[in-house]
């Protein structure tokens, strides 16, 4: 009977890749130095988990269990093994790592990498460079950028099946956007990679 050594670091496995605001579920096997789940690792423990950016809008912090990532969460270790769930914001590389103060998840691929994609479209961000000239055609970078409900952009989004019409409460009028009628944003050429040319 060989038994494994005192735990001396982690690691974390899990899905490479999830959409932000959705869950997923992560395992945290505690090793010993040959890699060996160390067993005798177990009841609850507090580890503190890092990895992940804040989404910009609103700014919304990583979690696991939902806990902040930051902040010490208990997390119930079996013969050396633990789940826990993690809901990320910004799409991003994250890589997720974790430590109870002693013992961490970090190097030699014992983090946890995740591609997080923006989710569905929610709202939109107007960027207008000012001042500008009344009369006269708009100058610099003006946009409108799809965005899920965090603030990522989409950089999918298709206005032809979610058409976008530009107006003001200004007096005077807009001219000269999209490829349609009625500065109407509906061809897919109107955005490219979730963003729209004002100017």
């Amino acid at each position: 009977q060989i038994n494994s050594g005192a735990a001396t670091h982690m690691m974390i496995t899990g899905t490479a890749s999830q959409n932000a605001g959705e869950a997923q579920t992560i395992t945290i096997r505690a090793v010993d130095a040959s890699h060996n789940t160390a067993t005798g690792y177990t009841g609850t423990k507090s580890l503190t988990f890092s990895g992940a950016n804040s989404s910009s809008s609103p700014a919304t912090v990583a979690t696991a269990n939902g806990t902040n990532f930051g902040t010490a969460t208990s997390i119930v270790f079996t013969n050396g093994v633990a789940t826990a769930s993690v809901v990320l914001y910004k799409a991003e590389s994250a890589l997720i790592t974790t430590t109870d103060g002693t013992i961490n998840a970090t190097g030699n691929s014992h983090e946890l990498a995740v591609t997080v994609l923006p989710s569905t479209f929610s709202k939109l961000a107007v960027s207008l460079a000012s001042p500008q000239v009344n009369g006269t055609g708009f100058t610099g970078t003006n946009t409108l950028t799809a965005q899920d409900a965090y603030g990522n952009t989409v950089t999918s989004f298709n206005p032809s099946g979610n058409n976008i019409t530009v107006t003001t409460s200004l007096t005077g009028s807009i001219s000269g956007l999209g490829s349609g009628v009625n500065n109407v944003l509906n061809q897919a050429g109107d955005f490219s990679s979730g963003v729209a040319n004002l100017t």
